[in-house]
């Protein structure tokens, strides 16, 4: 666990702090983007500036969250700061044994911090007593910042799909799958 200058918690979501799911913001800045390119078995990349910088953020998904608390094929914990939710990792089983991460955030205020680390712990550690194989991600090839942090944290590139997010001219955005392996 990383030494933080305030005191931080992750909590299981339950009943209690189910109103903090979403509750903090998700952009990112976009200023360069991954370009994925197969080595023999494995994926390498290199990054390309972006011409014109500019903020993206997702709407945030209209679930039923309360179908997470106390399921074994899904869960969802919160990082808290003084009591103030500012971050959450949403998790579940996918069919291929890995759990799959529906969705990570920090409030941007609290990033490079330690919190995504600790998120991703805890899904690690939910993983594993889950008995499943490992822990994947998928992001978009423009948000840089978070491929970083996923290999930093020791992920790998497994897969791209340029289709992933309509493949038109209006949509460039190139899916980047994630895989930690136990």
């Amino acid at each position: 666990m990383a030494e933080h200058p305030y005191k931080l918690e992750i909590v299981k979501l339950n009943q209690t702090n189910l109103s903090d799911i979403n509750s903090m913001d998700n952009a990112f800045e976009v200023k360069s983007r991954i370009i994925p390119r197969i080595e023999g078995d494995s994926f390498n990349y290199t990054t390309e500036e972006v011409p014109g910088f500019y903020t993206k953020w997702y709407p945030n998904d209209e679930f039923d969250y309360s179908t997470y608390i106390e399921s074994p094929d899904r869960a969802a914990y919160l990082a808290y700061v003084n009591d103030k939710a500012i971050g959450q990792i949403i998790l579940r089983r996918w069919w291929n044994k890995f759990v799959w991460v529906e969705d990570i955030r920090v409030k941007s205020e609290y990033r490079r911090a330690g919190i995504g680390t600790e998120l991703i712990d805890a899904a690690v550690k939910w993983a594993k007593t889950s008995e499943m194989r490992g822990v994947m991600i998928e992001t978009q090839d423009t948000n840089v910042p978070a491929c970083l942090f996923y290999q930093k944290y020791g992920f790998k590139l497994g897969g791209a799909d340029k289709m992933a997010y309509g493949g038109s001219k209006h949509s460039q955005e190139t899916a980047l799958f994630w895989y930690l392996v136990f």
